[in-house]
């Protein structure tokens, strides 16, 4: 049974890897899943403590996914209102169970945000458009990377008893 929870976990953590990339995917908790299943192996010892902060970090990743592309609007010199766009943007792709609106929600919000503040400026609206969607892209860079970390943690606890 142990080794059954072992190959679960590292498939959970692949295949969240993997939904990082994919729209409407839960890629990050399903990996964080993988090091919950393999909690529960004898061949794993990871410790609670290691779970916990994982957990923590994973759902502060998992919220913060939807407010980086309205930051990065923030930065380009957008305005309010293209940052409400982007995130009401971001939020449209989970509303419609839409991937294309899920990969450029924010894009399209931050576009719409912009014009609806100063229709006559189209550079600027694209320039926090665009901005947005590298900020989605950047989201979705730490999501992975996180996930990564996952599959870390799991092969060094497996290896050395590490965390």
């Amino acid at each position: 049974m142990s080794i059954f929870l072992i190959v679960l976990a590292f498939i959970l953590i692949i295949v969240g890897l993997v939904g990082t990339f994919i729209p409407m995917f839960p890629g990050l908790p399903i990996g964080w899943l993988g090091l919950f299943v393999a909690f529960f192996s004898t061949k794993c010892n990871l410790s609670i403590w290691t779970l916990v902060i994982t957990l923590l970090l994973m759902v502060i990743i998992t919220v913060l996914d939807y407010f980086i592309p309205a930051r990065m609007v923030k930065k380009s010199g957008g305005t309010k209102s293209g940052e409400r766009g982007a995130i009401i943007g971001s939020l449209s792709g989970i509303i419609f169970v839409n991937p294309i609106i899920l990969i450029f929600g924010s894009f399209i919000g931050a576009l719409i945000g912009e014009i609806i503040n100063d229709s006559k400026d189209m550079k600027k609206a694209l320039k926090s458009a665009f901005s947005s969607f590298v900020g989605f892209l950047l989201g979705t860079g730490i999501k992975a990377f996180l996930t990564l970390s996952f599959l870390l943690i799991l092969i060094l606890n497996l290896v050395f008893g590490l965390f």
